[in-house]
């Protein structure tokens, strides 16, 4: 009766791990959806693209504004009139009917270099919103690869619990025969059966920590939270970055230091727009003007005109309350503001980079560590379970064997993950983590 109810608590837990498990999702394929379905990418992106068409030279004032402006209107008069010729009249209801229309084309010529310094300044927010854009992508990237990872290192501990829950079950049937046949304890059987139920206690519990992980992930996708897969049953890791090749990356190609120096060219153009208004401007004007008069009644009867006129205006604001000094100065301090963050930003990331190096470092020495650690510790859990197998050792030696395996195997799993991390971290920092 036992073995058949340890047969079907195994099944079990077997069809537990598997019964979900629909299909594979690969670390590429996460990221693709990642970038396409992401709500704050899709945020990010909406943004850049108002940066984007925003960009034109209409919208710097290179351009002409055209405008069309029509009326009419209709009287209706009592009307008395004496003239000198000694003839009257007399007219009521008289009609009168007026129409008005113009095409007026007003053309800034000269607005200080105004309109230089906005196109300018569009560019630049334009490069600064596709840049937000990259930086919100790389971000959720490298979100979407530690939460992948941390799926692959539960999947890892499941299935390396699995194993070792070959060799408790293997300990319990080594008790069970001692006992039989009276060179064992019940002790060492009671031991053993309570050991056994701990292990299968503890591969339920990775269960559900890698299913929530699965959750964490789909809510990062956008995809169902119910929804289950498998993933990449191995980290890879890149044990070759350099640190010097690195900081030069980062110097050049980090997405948040260039973000600080498109900040300071946007405060740069913000200061010539402001001089710009201490500046004359000069406009050119060209109407095309028809205009209709009928009356019913008087010397005039129908008064219509028609024709073209042109000219040029000049303006200059010489006093404004001292509004454009004002602005003027504060567009001083502003490149000054963010010049300090552009220096600032760049300490950050230097420093930042350092720490993750030192991290990236310790993480691979650890790895390497413990993955000539994992073979010592698995060739002494074998030795520990032959010998009590033979009765040459007792119950509390293998337990201890037992354990230094579980915390190797754990140490070198979450030695993996730990360098991918940081090898990840050193990407996002050179701004190469997305191509």
């Amino acid at each position: 009766m036992m073995k058949k109810y340890k047969i079907i608590l195994t099944v079990l837990l077997f069809s537990v791990f598997h019964c979900s498990a629909q299909y594979k999702l690969s670390l590429q394929q996460a990221i693709e959806i990642v970038l396409q379905n992401n709500y704050s990418i899709g945020i990010a992106k909406a943004d850049a693209d108002i940066s984007r068409v925003s960009n034109t030279i209409g919208n710097a004032g290179y351009l002409p504004s055209v405008n069309f402006l029509a009326s009419t209107n209709r009287s209706i008069y009592h009307t008395r009139q004496e003239f000198s010729t000694g003839t009257s009249v007399n007219r009521k209801g008289a009609l009168s009917n007026n129409f008005a229309a113009s095409i007026i084309l007003d053309w800034t010529l000269f607005d200080g270099m105004k309109m230089f310094a906005t196109k300018d300044k569009l560019e630049a927010l334009q490069a600064r919103g596709a840049l937000n854009l990259r930086i919100e992508m790389e971000n959720t990237v490298a979100k979407i690869i530690e939460l992948y990872f941390d799926v692959v290192r539960s999947q890892q501990l499941i299935k390396a619990t699995n194993e070792t829950l070959n060799i408790y079950i293997e300990r319990e049937k080594i008790a069970q025969k001692k006992l039989d046949i009276g060179s064992g304890s019940r002790l060492d059987l009671l031991q053993s059966k309570v050991d056994l139920n701990a292990q299968k206690s503890t591969l339920l519990k990775l269960r559900i920590d890698m299913e929530n992980a699965i959750v964490a992930m789909n809510q990062l996708l956008t995809k169902n939270t119910q929804e289950m897969y498998t993933v990449e049953d191995s980290i890879s890791i890149n044990d070759s970055l350099m640190l010097s090749a690195m900081q030069q990356n980062a110097l050049a190609h980090n997405n948040q230091i260039l973000f600080a120096q498109y900040n300071s060219d946007i405060a740069t153009y913000s200061l010539k727009e402001a001089r710009s208004t201490t500046l004359p401007q000069v406009g050119l004007t060209v109407n095309y003007n028809f205009t209709q008069t009928q009356n019913q009644v008087g010397l005039i009867l129908l008064n219509q005109n028609r024709g073209l006129n042109a000219g040029l205006y000049a303006s200059w604001n010489l006093f404004n309350g001292y509004r454009s000094q004002t602005q003027i100065q504060i567009a001083k301090y502003t490149i000054a503001q963010s010049q300090l963050a552009l220096k600032q930003t760049s300490a950050v990331i230097d420093a930042s980079l350092l720490r993750s190096w030192k991290n990236y470092q310790g993480a691979i020495a650890i790895l390497k560590l413990e993955e000539e650690n994992i073979s010592i510790a698995k060739e002494n859990v074998s030795i520990a379970l032959e010998r009590f197998r033979l009765g040459t050792s007792n119950n509390i030696e293998l337990m201890f064997a037992q354990k230094s395996y579980e915390d190797a195997l754990s140490r070198l799993l979450s030695a993996r993950y730990d360098a991918k991390l940081s090898e990840t971290e050193l990407l996002r920092l050179q701004g190469q983590l997305i191509k």
